[in-house]
């Protein structure tokens, strides 16, 4: 308890009678990092997914991966043993869409122009559902839609900045720097469009994926949900997606952040779990008493005077999830002057002998 305050009430954080899942009507996953790495499936999520159904709990899967349509995205999950049809997927290509009708409404763009296309074949579906015409020929192109593809050349990169220089309208399905494989991180379309972007001397015109809305709006409306949760493995896609539009996220640490970006992000998630598993157990509350807080056995203790934060007990997860509480007590207290998520972890040094989570232990 603070020596300040030695009075502080004590608050319950996150309290949860039932499972995780069972306090929402529908779960957005993520799929790299969530559901699958690559070609492989993340343990238990299969076993999630069949669960859920027996819940009554919808879902929609979501990806910012432009490379696959609906069909193939929901084939491939089919392969992983979870059962989704086309209309359960959202990709961030029919976002970029959405993005294009908007400028298209505006008099940005005739609905007429040709679509210039660096990136996989969900994009060229896309723009095909959506009315437009898509062209691997930049001859006279006025948009230039551009996402992920594993065959993607310099010169088609090279391309697409030629007509953006040219005032053609440019629109990225999405903005990752990175996506995880089953052989580690690769690099993402957010790589690749800073490449035309150091070019041109400019951003994208438009963003089709998270953590821009138009997928998750996107997303919303075609699966109903009234009661939503969004569950990631990023806070700069995932969980910022889900702030922009206003409903609470869950961060997994299966995919792309570990606990060491839990500590240091800017962004809170609403909830944190090992993998997707933790959707269908109980969510365990988390108390904080003064400079205390426990989660389920785990304490993270704060000693004002070293400016250090003590973690032990409990399992890993929870040790995580009472220190990442404690960290967002002392950031909304204004803790030594800081501002942000980062500035309190710059300051606060952590204890946590009997875990290397936080000296990045490979996951």
């Amino acid at each position: 308890m603070s020596a300040q305050d030695p009075g502080a009430d004590v608050k319950t954080l996150g309290t949860q009678p039932q499972t995780l899942a069972e306090c929402f009507d529908c779960i957005l996953f993520d799929l790299d990092g969530v559901l699958y790495r690559g070609s492989q499936a993340i343990n238990g999520a299969s076993e999630t997914l069949k669960t859920l159904v027996t819940m009554n709990i919808g879902r929609c899967f979501i990806t910012n991966n432009a490379s696959r349509t609906p069909a193939q995205v929901a084939a491939h999950l089919r392969e992983l043993g979870i059962d989704a049809a086309p209309i359960d997927v959202a990709t961030s290509p029919q976002a970029a869409v959405l993005v294009l009708e908007d400028f298209v409404a505006n008099g940005r763009v005739s609905a007429r122009e040709r679509v210039y296309v660096v990136g996989g074949g969900g994009i060229e579906w896309a723009l095909h559902e959506g009315g437009f015409e898509s062209t691997r020929d930049p001859e006279g192109c006025k948009v230039v839609m551009q996402g992920f593809g594993p065959s993607v050349s310099w010169t088609e990169l090279a391309e697409a900045a030629y007509l953006v220089a040219k005032g053609a309208l440019w629109i990225a399905t999405n903005l990752d720097a990175t996506f995880p494989t089953d052989r580690g991180i690769a690099p993402g379309n957010g790589s690749l469009v800073n490449a035309v972007a150091t070019a041109v001397g400019r951003g994208p015109d438009g963003v089709g994926g998270k953590p821009a809305p138009a997928l998750l709006e996107f997303a919303l409306e075609q699966s109903g949900a009234l009661s939503p949760l969004m569950v990631g493995d990023r806070y700069d896609t995932d969980i910022a997606g889900a702030i922009a539009v206003g409903i609470p996220g869950l961060l997994v640490l299966s995919g792309v952040c570990g606990p060491q970006e839990v500590w240091t992000s800017d962004l809170r998630s609403d909830y944190l779990a090992q993998d997707v598993t933790d959707l269908i157990v109980t969510y365990p509350d988390v108390v904080l008493e003064g400079d205390r807080a426990t989660c389920d056995g785990a304490i993270a203790t704060l000693n004002r005077a070293d400016r250090s934060a003590k973690v032990s007990g409990g399992s890993e997860i929870n040790g995580l999830r009472a220190l990442d509480a404690l960290k967002w007590h002392l950031l909304d207290e204004g803790f030594a002057g800081c501002a942000r998520g980062s500035e309190i972890a710059q300051t606060v040094r952590v204890e946590w002998p009997e875990s290397g989570l936080l000296e990045g232990k490979e996951r």
